[in-house]
């Protein structure tokens, strides 16, 4: 879907979930995503314990032997 029409489509559903908070507003995945309903999770502790094994021993990395 091209940018404009993502801002439209936006733009109306901000409208009507303004004029009635309490009404569900259903929304296509990519407006939603293009309004930032989609949050990436951050890296946790087990993702950097996982990154030891593909870059090797932490004593040896980036450089330092």
């Amino acid at each position: 879907m091209d940018k404009e029409y993502l801002a439209a489509a936006a733009k109306i559903v901000d409208a009507q979930a303004t004029d009635n908070p309490a009404l569900g507003v259903p929304v296509d995945p990519d407006v939603a995503e293009f309004m930032g309903a989609f949050v990436e999770p951050a890296l946790d502790l087990g993702d950097l314990d996982d990154l030891d094994d593909v870059l090797g021993d932490p004593e040896t990395a980036h450089g330092q032997r």
